[in-house]
């Protein structure tokens, strides 16, 4: 929701006047995409910071009395990581929550607006990660069924794409 208060400019509020306050969702189309792209990338951003699996494993691999003091190296890390994310949340929580609490507030024609661009950003959130991991899915499946042509190619892209 935070997002999509940033798209708000005067354009967009002056287009919603021009349609007398109506809802034009293939106006809203690319305000949706930018809302949901930048999520995105903040999102990556945050599980980098709070995904710790890497250092679980490394923990595992060292060996038990020799490198106890690369154990604590890495906990550190650990530690310091986890701290940086929740206090990074809880500043964005705040100032997103001040954000739409005052667009709320003083742009009230536009709320039943604001929520449905809301709405749909949220949705092709959620729809995003299913396309994403829908195509390297299709690669592997491509590449292992046709073992005459040797699509290595492919299977090495489908490792690629996906992310997290």
């Amino acid at each position: 929701m935070a997002m999509n208060v940033f798209f708000f400019s005067y354009d967009s509020m002056h287009k919603i006047f021009l349609n007398y306050g109506k809802y034009n969702f293939i106006q809203q189309i690319p305000q949706i995409v930018y809302t949901t792209i930048i999520s995105n990338l903040l999102e990556t951003i945050l599980c980098y910071l709070s995904l710790t699996d890497k250092y679980i494993y490394q923990i595992k691999n060292l060996s038990k009395r020799l490198e106890r003091d690369r154990v604590f190296k890495i906990l550190r890390c650990i530690e310091f990581k986890l701290i940086i994310f929740y206090i990074l949340i809880f500043i964005l929580f705040i100032f997103y929550w001040y954000l739409v609490s005052v667009f709320c507030a003083v742009y009230k024609n536009t709320q039943i607006i604001f929520l449905k661009d809301a709405l749909s950003s949220f949705v092709l959130g959620i729809v995003l990660p299913f396309i994403i991991y829908l195509i390297p899915t299709t690669f592997r499946i491509i590449s292992l069924k046709n073992q005459k042509h040797k699509l290595e190619y492919l299977f090495k892209l489908s490792n690629i794409i996906p992310f997290f």
